[in-house]
């Protein structure tokens, strides 16, 4: 039996949509903390008045953007690397140090999602001070980014080992 030619299309469209729904979250956060910072320092430096959930709010959509970024960055191939000494290498021993770099990327990140999970369980009665946001939510949004970050430098791992180049790479 033949397969259809778009077969594969309702998986990309629905990995399309998710990655727009994270890079708008991550996109509000940014605005949402660059309009919370406004309000801190027209507030302390216009009306002399300070505003305390500022500081907490704004550190708090900081941390949102980090951990978000940081998947995206991976998807679109953009984190930044130092590559003098790899770009000297021949093709096959740049490829191992790839293979080594991303493994080594997998197990630490894998180590914070564990720790973000455990921080999770031992700080979920425990809220910001000034917001009420408990500080497990932020440990679930590092988890959450963190875990994205490993299965793309999976997915880039398997697609080194192959020889094959990322859907975003090859765009």
């Amino acid at each position: 039996m033949e397969r259809p030619l778009n077969e594969g299309a309702g998986a990309w469209r629905v990995a399309a949509v998710f990655w727009s729904a994270v890079e708008t979250v991550m996109t509000l956060a940014f605005i949402g903390m660059l309009v919370v910072m406004f309000v801190q320092v027209a507030a302390r430096y216009v009306f002399a008045v300070g505003v305390p959930w500022t500081d907490e709010t704004s550190r708090f959509l900081f941390i949102g953007e980090i951990f978000l970024g940081a998947a995206i960055a991976q998807r679109a191939g953009a984190q930044i690397r130092i590559t003098i000494l790899l770009d000297m290498l021949p093709r096959s021993a740049r490829r191992v140090f790839d293979v080594i770099g991303d493994l080594l990327t997998v197990a630490i990140a894998g180590a914070l999602v564990w720790g973000a999970v455990g921080m999770m369980q031992r700080t979920g009665s425990v809220s910001a001070s000034t917001i009420p946001v408990s500080f497990s939510t932020l440990y679930l949004i590092q988890a959450i980014g963190i875990a994205m970050l490993v299965l793309l430098v999976l997915r880039d791992l398997v697609l080194t080992l192959f020889g094959r180049s990322t859907p975003e790479s090859a765009a």
